[in-house]
């Protein structure tokens, strides 16, 4: 791709929705968020090509959260993230050439490394773990799919020990490849990671606001 790509990637409930779209807005850039696509991907997906992506588009939340072992969960989440990472290239492909703000959790450490040019900027949000419970805990639709397994409590802990371990994950595949990671733990505010966000992609500055008021 012969485009300048700002990749944020991470785990959920760290705000990397939020900063990306900020900085997208900010910057007057193109925004491509992964889980927009997902369900579109779905569509083009086989058994055999996509099978993780296929097993989960098949079970009930249950199945999701509350019967399998957190372990299975986490291989099977970061498979399908996996599968969807090569539709999430595909659309980028066909998408223009200005610079472009991409974040999803699609955007595993280990996958990205290897397609970063000089000039593209990569960040990886990641929550600490009682944060991530606090900031799921707050989000209404969540009751919903808990309401739909056997056991509600059971179930969110399963999926918040899957998330976890999904972070640990992260974080430890960033590290291995000297990438960025932002830590989101409460203890700074939005505004406080969005400028550590800008620091890091180096657009901080008279040329973000002369931007902005291009964007306006």
């Amino acid at each position: 791709m012969n485009r300048q790509i700002y990749w944020i990637g991470g785990s959920a409930c760290a705000g990397k929705s939020t900063l990306a779209g900020r900085f997208a807005e900010k910057y007057n850039m193109a925004l491509y968020a992964c889980d927009e696509h997902y369900e579109d991907h779905l569509q083009r997906i086989t058994g055999k090509a996509q099978s993780a992506m296929y097993r989960v588009s098949q079970m009930t939340m249950n199945e999701v959260f509350f019967t399998r072992d957190v372990s299975e969960q986490l291989d099977v989440y970061t498979g399908c993230l996996r599968e969807d990472f090569n539709y999430v290239l595909s659309d980028l492909e066909g998408s223009g050439a200005g610079p472009i703000v991409v974040e999803g959790n699609q955007l595993l450490p280990a996958l990205v490394a290897p397609l970063l040019k000089p000039m593209d900027k990569a960040i990886w949000v990641i929550p600490a773990e009682p944060f991530q419970r606090e900031q799921y805990s707050k989000r209404e639709w969540i009751q919903g799919i808990l309401q739909a397994t056997e056991n509600p409590e059971v179930s969110f802990n399963n999926w918040m020990k899957r998330d976890a371990l999904f972070a640990a994950r992260i974080r430890s595949e960033a590290g291995e490849r000297k990438l960025k990671v932002l830590e989101a733990d409460g203890s700074r505010t939005l505004e406080q990671n969005f400028a550590e966000l800008e620091r890091w992609f180096g657009l901080q500055g008279d040329g973000g606001a002369e931007s902005a008021d291009a964007a306006e």
